[in-house]
């Protein structure tokens, strides 16, 4: 009976620990006056600038010129990239969901939906969210801010790229998309440089007329920026309305039946690393009566001045003389304006009760939506959602317990269900809002880190923007859970205990637990007074797991499994009291632990080659960029490397570097990458010269050092990559991208196939599992149809056996050693097994039980 009790006592716990976590980890968002008390969050939790000062450090800015070119240059690998199976395997999480900025679905099929990810590209379902398919595979961007439906053609569909919530960093596009056939098949259509779209419009009397929003860059001022419209479906643009270089156009919408009329949202906003001005005087509402060639700003009754921000607008279609303006404005206020008469007049709603509904970021929100069969009913969407039933005389908030914050699409079906989209995911009411079902089965979250269970490793972990730091326990797609509430940072588990592991919230926030998860103790009391980063970095000793280091601006050590810390290191950084100054990674050598490394943001390097004890500056040599990532090597201890982000400006940038004297001098690996930050670097615990690194642009490796590299991404859209974890026993890669969740891969099956410079004649082999059993199968992959001969040959270079000969196909080769091994019986031990052809040839050492 006790037992039973305390069973019982220790499953209500769990419950009441996960939901918890749950809501915790919404609370970021929360307003002040709707916040929750909790000790696992902190008061400074606002939206971050983190991603922002990685890629515009030391300049404030990014070059858009340099986004265009290295666009284009990952178009070009993708292209270049050998047609080979995909190996990549959905991990999950498809149960957690992340941040969709667009839902629309074509008239008179409700069954098809399409959603455009902040960083995902577009999803689309035809069985009304029980299925979906990723359908920006091949294009070289995937942050949407806006997706169109020809109204007259469902299979016509526009996508204006670059998500237009002004977020802390919102990753460009490169301008217009469009598809012919349902999104199988994407054509650019232009507007490069536009850098985020506000809206896209398809005129529902004339499929050739376009029309859309085009933001800017948010970082610099720039002329490419306005409403443009085509005339010829996308083939060409012209921009129809300017007001100057640092006013967006950032909604747009069309009269339901009068097509000449339009209403278009201008907003002033600027920013920089230190500052973000996002109200001004040219904030406003523009009307043409043409079809956009001329337009007229709209002022009586509507606010003007410094404190008006972003604006939404909607148009109610059943009575299309009403019209719905939300307005961002300072001090966390906002206004809902109501026009009867075409935009003549407009008179402020009755809004006091919405005052802090976007926080003090109303920027990441701004969007409106009438009620298409009911012009008094209107939902504003900011951290939370509020309804109006009676034309604006009052407003009230819906059930938002049921819904994740932070709000930034929604449609209304034909059926008259609302779909809504979130940070959380995808939802949908039948109520009104009133109550909430999750659409639960979407890729899109945002992964900040990645760690392996190292004796569990179906057990992946991770951190993520906006949905905590989360689990899988079984290594199933929909079985990620919360471990720990705010945006989720650095996760690292014990590889020794599966009960241990760490997780930690922004700012340095470092929990424990000693018991699998059932409860998380906070251990970063001691460096909590520190300058840290968002994303506080953490490792662990290769030998020993009670060892643990944390960076701050300083590098501290724990022998005690984190419960007890000490500073072994002084500033590590430039110095300058500022949070992104500060250590952002750290590495241990596995063949020295004496030896360290540290990483910062403003671009600095150091090394201990005493545990801490001395540490020496080895920057010099390097472009000051943000420090990524930096890594040892695992077979030569003098070797070392570094990746940077941010972009160039006057010369090329490379981003990967390596050192052979523990950073005395550093050379250039990059080879032909294209010139996006890399995010992190993975090496080959087994081969070497094999490393893979992940960038704002996918994946790609190289088989010698970084003389060249390849796409690795196969046919996955070139989603940003933040993390990459091996399991080495199982020689697995995981892959924790920022907008589509994780993948996993054998690191032998994704090298597949990758040419040395000047070796067209060799191929890459691998034998999987190795060692070598009956169920082992030899994969290569042959650029050309050759004849070829398998050869085991001793490592005393005795013992050759022929084990096969015949004829190998262009592509995908594949042998099984069933018959070999039975044939031949071959000793146990260690071999060389090459392939020799007329054209190809390649070697991998294996081992023979």
């Amino acid at each position: 009976m006790k037992n039973k009790i305390l069973l019982i006592s220790i499953i209500v716990a769990g419950i009441f620990a996960f939901v918890l976590t749950v809501y915790i980890g919404h609370s970021h968002s929360i307003p002040e006056n709707k916040s929750a008390k909790s000790p696992w969050i902190k008061p400074k939790l606002e939206p971050n600038d983190w991603m922002a000062m990685q890629r515009a450090y030391p300049f404030g800015r990014i070059n858009p010129t340099a986004y265009i070119s290295a666009v284009n240059q990952t178009n070009k690998m993708i292209k270049d990239a050998d047609s080979r199976n995909n190996p990549w395997v959905f991990a999950g999480p498809d149960n957690i969901g992340g941040r969709i900025t667009d839902i629309e679905s074509p008239a008179g099929d409700a069954n098809t939906i399409y959603i455009g990810a902040a960083t995902g590209g577009i999803l689309k379902t035809t069985d009304a969210g029980n299925t979906w398919t990723n359908l920006f595979g091949g294009v070289p961007v995937v942050s949407v801010g806006d997706i169109a439906i020809d109204p007259q053609d469902n299979q016509v569909i526009y996508c204006g790229t670059g998500e237009a919530n002004s977020s802390s960093f919102s990753f460009l596009g490169n301008g217009i998309y469009k598809s012919m056939d349902a999104g199988q098949t994407w054509q650019h259509m232009g507007l490069d440089h536009s850098a985020y779209i506000g809206r896209v419009i398809v005129d529902y009397s004339n499929s050739d007329k376009v029309f859309a929003a085009a933001c800017g860059n948010l970082f610099t001022a720039n002329d490419e920026r306005g409403i443009y419209r085509s005339l010829n479906g996308g083939q060409s643009w012209e921009r129809v309305l300017f007001i100057n270089d640092s006013t967006s156009a950032i909604d747009l919408v069309q009269h339901p039946s009068d097509p000449q009329i339009l209403y278009a949202a201008m907003w002033e906003r600027s920013r920089g690393l230190t500052y973000r001005r996002s109200f001004g005087q040219s904030s406003g509402i523009w009307k043409s009566t043409d079809g956009g060639t001329t337009w007229t700003e709209l002022t009586t009754g509507l606010p003007k001045g410094t404190n008006v921000g972003r604006i939404g607008i909607d148009i109610a279609k059943s009575s299309p003389n009403v019209v719905y303006a939300f307005y961002d404005m300072a001090n966390s206020e906002v206004g809902v304006y109501k026009t009867v008469n075409d935009g003549q007049t407009w008179t402020r709603t009755n809004d006091g009760n919405l005052y802090g509904m976007s926080s003090n970021f109303g920027w990441y929100f701004g969007q409106i939506r009438v009620n298409p069969l009911n012009p008094d009913q209107v939902f504003v969407m900011g951290v939370y959602v509020f309804r109006t039933d009676d034309g604006g005389n009052t407003w009230g908030e819906i059930n938002n317990y049921d819904i994740h914050v932070d709000h930034h699409a929604m449609i209304f079906s034909e059926s008259n269900r609302i779909i809504e989209g979130n940070d959380g995911g995808l939802y949908f009411s039948d109520t009104y809002g009133n109550t909430w079902t999750k659409i639960n089965n979407l890729p899109l979250t945002q992964f900040y880190a990645i760690d392996i269970d190292y004796q569990l490793p179906q057990r992946i972990f991770g951190g993520t923007q906006d949905n905590n730091s989360i689990r899988t326990v079984n290594g199933g797609t929909s079985d990620w859970y919360p471990v720990l509430g705010g945006d989720g940072m650095y996760t690292l588990v014990d590889y020794t205990n599966s009960d241990i592991f760490y997780a930690e919230y922004q700012w340095g926030n470092l929990y424990r637990t000693l018991n699998g998860g059932f409860s998380m103790e906070y251990i970063s009391g001691p460096m909590s007074g520190d300058r840290v980063n968002w994303s506080a970095p953490l490792a662990m000793h290769p030998e020993d797991p009670s060892i643990l280091y944390f960076g701050t601006y300083r590098m501290w050590k724990s022998t005690d499994y984190g419960s007890s810390w000490q500073a072994i290191s002084g500033d590590l950084t430039h110095g300058y009291n500022d949070y992104f100054y500060t250590l952002t990674t750290i590495a241990i050598s596995k063949l020295n632990p004496s030896i360290i490394l540290a990483g910062s943001g403003d671009g600095k390097v150091h090394i201990s080659t005493s545990d801490g004890a001395n540490w020496q500056d080895i920057t010099a040599g390097l472009p000051n960029r943000w420090i990524t990532h930096v890594a040892t090597d695992p077979f030569d201890v003098q070797t070392i490397y570094a990746t940077l982000s941010g972009f160039r400006w006057d010369e090329s940038l490379p981003h990967v570097f390596k050192s052979t004297n523990l950073g005395q001098t550093w050379t250039d690996i990059s080879g032909n990458l294209p010139e996006f930050p890399v995010n992190d670097i993975a090496l080959d615990p087994d081969i070497p010269e094999r490393i893979v690194v992940a960038t704002d642009a996918g994946l790609y490796g190289t088989t010698n050092s970084g003389q060249t590299w390849s796409w690795i991404w196969n046919d996955l859209p070139a989603v940003p990559v933040c993390a990459l974890k091996i399991h080495i026993p199982s020689r697995t890669l995981v892959a924790g991208t920022y907008g589509l969740s994780a993948y996993r891969a054998s690191l032998d099956e994704i090298m597949t196939g990758i040419l040395s410079p000047g070796e067209k004649g060799k191929i890459n082999v691998s034998v999987i599992p190795n060692p070598v059993s009956a169920n082992s199968v030899l994969h290569f992959y042959l650029p050309e149809k050759d004849r070829i001969m398998v050869k085991l040959i001793g490592m005393n270079g005795g013992s050759q056996k022929l084990i096969y000969s015949g004829c190998g196909e262009k592509g995908e080769n594949s042998i099984n050693f069933n018959t070999a091994l039975n044939t031949y019986q071959i000793s146990s031990g260690i071999y060389l097994l090459s392939i020799e052809g007329v054209l190809y040839n390649g070697a991998t050492k294996i081992m023979i039980n």
